[in-house]
């Protein structure tokens, strides 16, 4: 077909098509977006990632050159049908204690999560939890959950657990939530960018792989640096600190959805110059025999 430049977007997962590549159709092959570490295979020429995501120490892990895009591997569009959702007040105002929450899928809440989430839990007594996600529409799953909660230190009055929702419902649930924990070594991605959107930052624990530094990743973009730690005693400190300054929060919060709509997280045209112009420089190196 002519083409000049082939885009795998899936990587190792289901149905993909990666046998394709190792005919090597196009002159130049890239991975993006579908996958989260090396594909290992032959011929394919590049990744495209940031510099949190894919330190330049980390490029030894890759059997690609990594093309370095200039602010994120990754954009959001602000999703329209609900563009009448607005943030809603801190609600610890109105509580007196802290509420976090996860929308996170169920496989991400592994023993190491939940480990450090009963330390700030311990450390603040007062705290409440509110988790949903689609598989919490099973009652043995959510008892099965609470369990786990409950030997990791968290007693189950202290959650409340909601399975799944329209799309509507799920974002205006973020009223409720002061902050969001991700889950580690597997962060969230869009629910992190719909939180924020909502109003809602999120604290992330930053790996030492592609795909644990996506939040990381997400919240450096949108100019959120502080909410970014580096390992599991940061994370604590991090999140028992938020306690200690409800006033700082609820600031962040009231300007949170301006100050991300104007990062490059969320512009798209901006991402997809950057996308252009990336794939134009990989074509000239190659026509100049680089």
């Amino acid at each position: 077909d002519g083409l000049h430049i082939l885009i795998d977007l899936s990587g190792h997962t289901s149905h993909n098509r990666l046998p394709v590549f190792a005919w090597r159709p196009a002159p130049l092959q890239v991975t993006w977006l579908g996958y989260f570490a090396s594909t290992g295979v032959p011929g394919m020429d590049y990744l495209l990632a940031d510099r949190t995501s894919v330190p330049e120490s980390d490029q030894a892990h890759f059997t690609e050159k990594i093309w370095y895009l200039p602010d994120t591997r990754l954009c959001f569009t602000p999703p329209t049908a609900v563009g009448k959702l607005k943030p809603g007040m801190l609600p610890a105002r109105r509580n007196g204690y802290l509420t976090f929450g996860c929308f996170q899928n169920l496989s991400k809440l592994n023993d190491g999560v939940l480990a450090v989430w009963g330390r700030i839990f311990k450390a603040l007594p007062q705290a409440r939890l509110r988790l949903q996600c689609k598989q919490m529409d099973d009652p043995a799953a959510r008892e099965a959950l609470l369990q786990r909660f409950a030997r990791a230190g968290i007693a189950s009055e202290r959650v409340e657990i909601s399975g799944p929702v329209f799309r509507e419902a799920y974002l205006a649930a973020h009223a409720e939530i002061d902050a969001i924990l991700d889950t580690f070594p597997y962060p969230g991605g869009t629910t992190t960018c719909e939180a924020l959107w909502m109003g809602v930052p999120t604290l992330t624990l930053a790996g030492n792989t592609l795909l644990s530094r996506q939040g990381a990743s997400l919240l450096a973009c949108a100019g959120l640096e502080d909410w970014v730690a580096h390992d599991e005693a940061e994370y604590i400190a991090k999140a028992v600190a938020l306690a200690g300054d409800i006033d700082r929060l609820a600031q962040l919060r009231a300007g949170l959805r301006e100050k991300v709509l104007a990062s490059p997280l969320f512009d798209a045209p901006r991402f997809a110059a950057n996308l252009e112009k990336a794939l134009l420089e990989m074509w000239r190196l190659h026509t100049d025999g680089k």
